[in-house]
């Protein structure tokens, strides 16, 4: 009985992927209202989010349907709520088991079963995660012993390894007539020496956040804004406040917390983010890092571009008193390997790189593999 409720589960999983490339194939020909009809039962019966927003789109746009803003915001929230599932890798992660696993007792069991194995959980990405090997084209600091801040060799390599790791929650609420995504966020970046004796890292960067997302549903398309963001910020590397000041006279903690209020606007396949921060003032005795908005600044621009399976991203922090601050360009392409796996290039130059060289101006490149974006 059970493995006949598996074949069934991965039979009815592998038509909704065939019917769904259907329906893509429909779409991609014009035939839109073909298209809907596959769309919309993918959507209804299979809960696929994708299906879900490419009705929202055909609805606003009037393909193969009459415009019907109501129909667009429908299918746009449904699609939103759809988000986590995926019936392609479901698929997969049902057929692994199915052909590796013993059969369990019951179909919740079963349940439990798949998404013990598959890893499943409520977590997805939030900004890149890779792992790159870079090159600074000035000495990165770090430990004050290792960098030669005092005037000895420094000890510290211009080719490390870099990487970060980046994960959010999120949760929808109808309150006030309206929708709120509830997020919390955490990113760790991290600076490693690999190339030189004992492998040190030279910073780590922990930044957890918390913030709500009010999505506009095209109701501001007359200003391309899609949605706007409050929340707030925390980053710091983790060192103590105190260390042996008799070499340096240069500690190695720092930290800051901000408030920030974010834009995100939209022109065809550019996508634009306008954020805004207020630093919260810290007790002067205790603050490792005083000038830290000097070379941060009080906000940043970020520009995507999406061409095909291609994506660009820059982003821009400028202090106009001090006028210090920093650029970032990241490149992305998938692998042949895989879809979800990426060719990723990152550049930076600027102030603000790391929190332990954030008053340090750094050149630096690197290249590797993300698995987001």
């Amino acid at each position: 009985m059970l493995k006949t409720f598996f074949l069934l589960l991965i039979a009815l999983t592998l038509f909704a992927t065939n019917q769904l490339d259907l329906a893509d194939t429909y779409f991609e020909n014009e035939e839109y209202e073909k298209a809907k009809v596959e769309y919309q039962y993918c959507a209804e019966h299979y809960k696929n989010a994708e299906s879900a927003y490419k009705l929202g789109w055909m609805y606003e746009k009037g393909l193969g349907v009459d415009v019907d803003t109501v129909a667009a915001l429908y299918w746009y929230k449904k699609a939103a709520r759809l988000d986590s599932l995926d019936s392609q890798n479901k698929a997969k992660v049902i057929e692994t088991i199915y052909r590796n696993l013993d059969p369990v007792s019951d179909s919740e069991s079963t349940d439990t079963l798949i998404q013990l194995t598959s890893g499943s959980f409520a977590l997805r990405a939030y900004y890149p995660n890779y792992l790159v090997a870079s090159y600074t084209k000035n000495i990165p600091r770090g430990d004050p012993t290792l960098d030669g801040y005092n005037g000895s060799d420094p000890l510290y390599s211009h080719a490390e390894t870099k990487f970060q790791i980046s994960l959010r929650a999120d949760y929808m609420t109808e309150w006030f007539g309206f929708t709120q995504m509830w997020s919390g966020a955490y990113t760790q970046t991290s600076y490693w020496q690999l190339f030189v004796e004992s492998s040190p890292f030279r910073d780590t960067n922990y930044k957890p956040e918390l913030f709500v997302t009010v999505p506009f549903y095209h109701k501001l398309d007359f200003m391309h804004m899609k949605a706007l963001t409050l929340g707030y910020k925390h980053a710091s590397n983790g060192q103590p406040d105190n260390v042996d000041t008799n070499i340096t006279n240069r500690p190695r903690s720092r930290s800051w917390n901000r408030f920030y209020l974010r834009g995100y606007f939209q022109w065809e396949n550019f996508f634009t983010e306008l954020t805004a921060w207020y630093r919260l003032p810290e007790d002067s005795a205790t603050d490792d890092n005083p000038d830290i908005v000097d070379f941060y600044g009080h906000g940043s621009l970020e520009i995507g571009y999406i061409y095909k399976k291609f994506l660009a991203r820059g982003m821009v922090r400028q202090n106009f008193s001090t006028h210090k601050g920093s650029v970032e360009l990241e490149l992305s392409y998938p692998t042949y390997v895989s879809k979800d796996v990426f060719f990723y290039i990152q550049g930076f130059s600027g102030y603000g790189q790391s929190l332990i060289d954030y008053d340090h101006y750094v050149n630096q490149v690197g290249i590797g593999l993300s698995i987001s974006r």
